[in-house]
C-alpha cells in the first residue's frame, strides 16, 4: 500500500522563502537603524570634542584680554596714566602673548596712547563718533564692566576684536582701557585653518543689536546645509563661533546598509526556497545521470568494438577481463577464450624473460608505452606497442597496434643506412653531400684528404666561398659545366680543384639529387685523375720530342 503522503510546511518552498525573507529584512534594518544612531552619536561626539577645544582656546584668548585690561586699569585708576606707558604694556604684551595691542581712550573717546604704535597709527580717532566701532564702546559704557566688541572692522586695517574696560574716577567716566586681538591671531591660536584638522570648517559671526548675524570668517566655500553646526559663545562679548562637521551625514552609508539588508533578505529567502527544492531536482537530475550513463556506456562500448586498434581491459593480476573484436582478431582468439587467459599467456616466454610485467608503472596520469612480443593461438609472432593505462575503476586498459611491418620497414631501412654509409665512406671516392643552397652538409675523409680542410671548415659554405673550384676557368675546359647546378643526374664531369694548399686537382664530378624529410639535397662522387692526367701530360711530352728528333733525323739523312 502506498505511504498517505505527507502534508509539511517544509513541502512549501515559497512560503518557507517568503518567511525567511521577513525575519532576515527587519533583522538587518534594526541593525541598519542602530548603525545610524551610533554614527550620528559619534559625529556629534567628534564636533562636541572639537567644540570644547575650542572653547578653551578661546577662554584663553580672551582671559588674556581680560587680564591685560585689569591690571592696565588698576594702574591707571590708582596712580594715572604712567609716564613709561610703553615698557608697562610691553610687560603685559610679553606675559599675555595673544594679545595684538593695548590702548587707553579719554573720556571724550579719543585714543591718546597706543602700543605698539607700529601697524596701529590710530592716535587721536574718537571711536564715539566712529560708525563701526561706537556700538561697543557705548555698550561697554552701558554696562559699565568689561565687554569685547567684534569681530569689526579695524581702523588701522584688518578685522579683530577689541576688549574695553570702562574708567571710573571722582568726576565719574574717565575713559576706556582697551586690548585688541585681530582675527588672524584667533585663526592662528584656534587653529581654524589648519590643513591637519579637515574634518571640520568654522564659520565666526558678529551678533548685531537686532540679533542678526553678520558673517566675518569662514575657513571653506562648501555647503553646510544638512551638516552639524554647534555655535559658541562668550558672556561678555558679541560674537558666535560656529563649529561645522565636514564629514556627511550618513544616510549615503545607512541607505548602502539598507540596500544590503534588502539584498541579504532576498538571498536568504531565494536560497531557502531553492535548497527546500533540491531533493526533487536531485531526483530528476540522478534520473537524467543514470540514464546518461547508460547510453554513455553503451556508446563507448560501440566505440571499443569498432576501434581500428585493439583494445583490451585487465586487472592488476593480468587477468583479462575483456576485449574488443578487433584485439581478439588480431590474437587469433574468440573473446570467451581470451577472457579466461592471463596477459602473460600471450607474451612470447623469451620476451617476458627479458623484461618482466610492470603493472605497478601503470598510473592514471600518463599512459605506459612498452612493445612486446606476442604469440597468436596458432603459434605465430608478431609484435604489438602496447599502450596501458589505469582506469578509473583502477582496472588496466591496453590499447594494441601490430608493429610488426613498422619493424620490418625500420629494419629495411636500417639495413640501407647501413650500406649508404659504407659506401658513402669509401676509401677510393671522394663524396660530399649539399642542401638546395649549395652549401656543404656532409662530406666523406677521403674527399676532405684530397682538398685539405676539415669538415667544421667546409660546413654551410658552398665551393666558391672555400676558393677550391673556379667556375669560370673550369667553365671554359668543359662547357656542359653550365647544366650542373640545375640538372639533377649529372654523370663524369671534368672539373678542376685547388686544395687548401694550392696544389690543382683533375677530378672525375658525378651528381644525384635525392629528397630528405621535406628538404632537397644533392649527392656528388669525385674520382681524383690528377696522376693519370699527369701521365698522360708526360706522355704526350714524350711523344712530341719523339716526333722533333724523328724529323731532325730526316734532315740530316
Amino acid at each position: 500500500m502506498p505511504e498517505p503522503k505527507q502534508h509539511s510546511i517544509f513541502n512549501k518552498p515559497f512560503l518557507i522563502g517568503f518567511l525567511v525573507f521577513l525575519l532576515v529584512l527587519i533583522i538587518s534594518q534594526t541593525i541598519t537603524y542602530q548603525k545610524f544612531q551610533i554614527l550620528q552619536e559619534a559625529q556629534q561626539h567628534e564636533v562636541n570634542e572639537r567644540v570644547l577645544k575650542l572653547k578653551e582656546d578661546l577662554q584663553d584668548i580672551f582671559d588674556q584680554s581680560f587680564d591685560a585690561t585689569q591690571t592696565l586699569s588698576f594702574i591707571v585708576e590708582n596712580y594715572g596714566i604712567p609716564n613709561n606707558f610703553d615698557s608697562i604694556t610691553q610687560l603685559l604684551l610679553n606675559s599675555n602673548k595673544h594679545i595684538d595691542a593695548l590702548e587707553l581712550v579719554d573720556d571724550q573717546g579719543v585714543i591718546t596712547h597706543v602700543y605698539p604704535l607700529k601697524g596701529n597709527d590710530i592716535l587721536g580717532f574718537n571711536i564715539l563718533e566712529d560708525s563701526i566701532g561706537q556700538d561697543g564702546a557705548l555698550t561697554t559704557l552701558k554696562r559699565r564692566d568689561y565687554f569685547t566688541a567684534g569681530p569689526i572692522s579695524l581702523k588701522q586695517g584688518g578685522t579683530g576684536f577689541v576688549s574695553r574696560r570702562p574708567l571710573f574716577n571722582e568726576n565719574g567716566f574717565a575713559g576706556f582701557v582697551a586690548t585688541l586681538v585681530k582675527l588672524s591671531t584667533v585663526v592662528t591660536v584656534a587653529q581654524l585653518d589648519s590643513l591637519e584638522n579637515t574634518n571640520f570648517s568654522y564659520q565666526l559671526a558678529k551678533i548685531n543689536a537686532d540679533q542678526s548675524e553678520e558673517i566675518f570668517y569662514n575657513n571653506t566655500k562648501t555647503s553646510t546645509e544638512g551638516a552639524i553646526k554647534v555655535p559658541i559663545t562668550t558672556s561678555h562679548g558679541e560674537m558666535k563661533l560656529y563649529v561645522i562637521s565636514n564629514r556627511s551625514q550618513s544616510y549615503s552609508t545607512i541607505l548602502f546598509f539598507f540596500i544590503l539588508g534588502l539584498l541579504l533578505a532576498l538571498v536568504c529567502g531565494v536560497f531557502t526556497m531553492f535548497f527546500l527544492r533540491q531533493p526533487i531536482k536531485l531526483n530528476q537530475l540522478v534520473q537524467e545521470k543514470t540514464g546518461l550513463l547508460k547510453e554513455s556506456q553503451e556508446k563507448y562500448q560501440t566505440l571499443i568494438e569498432q576501434a581500428s586498434d585493439g583494445i583490451l581491459v585487465f586487472n592488476n593480476s593480468g587477468d583479462i577481463i575483456d576485449i574488443n573484436i578487433l584485439g581478439a582478431e588480431m590474437i587469433g582468439y574468440a573473446k570467451h577464450e581470451l577472457t579466461q587467459k592471463n596477459i602473460a599467456d600471450i607474451i612470447a616466454p623469451d620476451d617476458l624473460a627479458k623484461t618482466p610485467l610492470r603493472f605497478s608503472k601503470i598510473t592514471k596520469e600518463k599512459p605506459f608505452l612498452s612493445e612486446r612480443k606476442l604469440i597468436r593461438k596458432d603459434g605465430s609472432v608478431f609484435y604489438g606497442e602496447i599502450s596501458s593505462k589505469m582506469l578509473p575503476d583502477n582496472t588496466i586498459q591496453g590499447i594494441i597496434r601490430d608493429t610488426t611491418e613498422r619493424r620490418e620497414l625500420e629494419q629495411t631501412a636500417q639495413n640501407n643506412l647501413q650500406k649508404f654509409s659504407k659506401a658513402f665512406n669509401n676509401s677510393t671516392i671522394g663524396m660530399a653531400i649539399r642542401d638546395q643552397n649549395k652549401r656543404f652538409v656532409d662530406a666523406n675523409c677521403y674527399f676532405l684528404d684530397l682538398i685539405g680542410y676539415t669538415l667544421e671548415e667546409i660546413k654551410g659554405k658552398a665551393i666558391q666561398e672555400l676558393g677550391i673550384f673556379d667556375f669560370e676557368a673550369n667553365l671554359k675546359i668543359n662547357p656542359s659545366l653550365a647544366d650542373f647546378a640545375t640538372i639533377d643526374k649529372i654523370g663524369k664531369l671534368d672539373v678542376v680543384f685547388k686544395t687548401k694548399s694550392g696544389k690543382v686537382l683533375y677530378l672525375l664530378a658525378s651528381k644525384e639529387s635525392f629528397d630528405f624529410e621535406n628538404e632537397k639535397f644533392s649527392l656528388t662522387s669525385f674520382v681524383d685523375q690528377t696522376e693519370a692526367k699527369k701521365a698522360s701530360l708526360e706522355i704526350r711530352q714524350s711523344e712530341a720530342k719523339f716526333r722533333e728528333l724523328t724529323v731532325i733525323g730526316i734532315i740530316l739523312t
